[in-house]
């Protein structure tokens, strides 16, 4: 007997993962909402059974955005690392602040959940029942997990998010040989990431040049795991440029720094952010808005956050910078291609020269080929991507038996 695996989410899209596993016990893996869909409403995932137990791989909304929800009517213990848990109590927050009723859950469902958290490390594996159940390092965020399921000499793993490379922050997520079953990411599985150190490079040549020009270099940032990661690049360039620091990125930085063992060199992020100003209150603002500076704030995709005030308030020799991807229809993606944003149902002209500069913190094609060569897997199931069917197709044809599973489809293992 192998694996069921129903695939609640996440299944030729990007957004709302969810996969209940069933071996003797019923398993789920990731929990999350979709929420930029073209209906303009959030996505959660389809109805269920209720499982034994639930692994979260990390804690971005579109895998762990649901979890306070299965604490309307279930007692069930959902296990991350502690970096994931104290990032889930800042994201579950925010997004109840921000989507209010549009959430299927409220305040009491969140405090249920936060109580039913058990905590897992990395290579420290537990059992329920006759399945094993093991995290490694995944490279994406503070506390990402590949997940690792054994059951009577099957190994099914799940990559959630990973990525290969290493960064300034994290190490990168190692090869798994030999697993039967491949439930693997596919965002990036038909193009690669340029090289990363030519994308370090010009970045800093963009600041430099906007500080030089007496302008804000703005870096839209997601406030979880692309905000650490400019701080630590910048730093590790130029210990002395003005760099500041605004918006939610601010709490979830000082989660990084609770938890060193998950980041790949505490000392030097400590470090960088000691060195960085911290924007805490309306004179920090004006004073970066008045600096020529680095500006690092939310939001990363710009439909709100503090980085907005920042443009309105930026001179001519100002410059935006996106390292990160923005979703059609968003701010940034309106930037970045209309050369506008929409403020209050009124389209907001930006004239102000526009970058983009791939950092991206999943996994490229290279990265994901070797992933899959190493884990050599009897069957792969690729999810979490716009085109994972055009995938599926090409590794057919190299020889893998590889699907790319509808919403609500049920995958049968041996």
């Amino acid at each position: 007997m192998g694996f069921t695996i129903d695939c609640l989410g996440a299944s030729r899209e990007v957004g709302r993962s969810a996969f209940l596993v069933k071996t003797d016990k019923k398993i789920m893996l990731d929990y999350g909402i979709k929420i930029f869909d073209p209906t303009g409403k959030p996505k959660f995932p389809l109805e269920h059974t209720k499982p034994d137990m639930v692994v979260i791989s990390h804690a971005h909304l579109d895998h762990s955005g649901c979890v306070p929800s299965l604490y309307r009517n279930m007692k069930v213990r959902w296990h991350a690392p502690p970096p994931t848990k104290d990032i889930c109590e800042v994201l579950w927050k925010d997004s109840m602040k921000i989507m209010g009723d549009g959430l299927p859950y409220r305040r009491s469902h969140f405090n249920k959940a936060l109580k039913y958290w058990t905590p897992m490390q990395y290579n420290k594996p537990i059992k329920t029942g006759n399945t094993r159940v093991e995290l490694y390092d995944a490279g994406h965020i503070c506390g990402a997990a590949m997940i690792d399921l054994r059951y009577k000499g099957k190994r099914l793993l799940y990559s959630g998010d990973f990525k290969g490379e290493e960064t300034f922050m994290h190490k990168g997520a190692r090869p798994v040989e030999d697993a039967d079953v491949l439930v693997m990411e596919t965002t990036y599985a038909l193009k690669d990431h340029p090289p990363r150190k030519e994308t370090e490079t010009k970045l800093m040549q963009e600041i430099y040049e906007t500080i030089d020009n007496g302008g804000n270099a703005l870096l839209p940032s997601f406030a979880l795991g692309r905000t650490q990661e400019l701080i630590a690049l910048i730093r590790s360039y130029d210990p002395e440029i003005p760099v500041f620091v605004d918006g939610m990125g601010r709490e979830l930085t000082r989660i990084y720094l609770k938890h060193p063992k998950y980041i790949k060199d505490p000392k030097a992020f400590r470090k960088a952010v000691r060195s960085v100003n911290i924007v805490e209150s309306i004179a920090d603002k004006k004073r970066a808005s008045n600096t020529p500076c680095a500006i690092i704030a939310g939001a990363g995709m710009m439909n709100g956050g503090t980085i907005l005030n920042y443009l309105f308030h930026a001179n001519s020799q100002s410059k935006v910078i996106f390292t990160g991807y923005c979703i059609e229809g968003t701010n940034g993606w309106l930037l970045q291609n209309k050369g506008y944003i929409m403020q209050d149902d009124q389209e907001l002209h930006v004239d102000l020269p526009v970058e983009y500069l791939d950092l991206s913190a999943h996994a490229g094609r290279k990265d994901i080929m070797k992933f899959i060569e190493t884990a050599n897997p009897e069957k792969i199931v690729l999810v979490h991507g716009d085109q994972p069917k055009k995938f599926a197709e090409e590794l057919k044809e190299e020889g893998y038996d590889a699907v790319a599973p509808l919403p609500g489809e049920r995958i049968e293992t041996g």
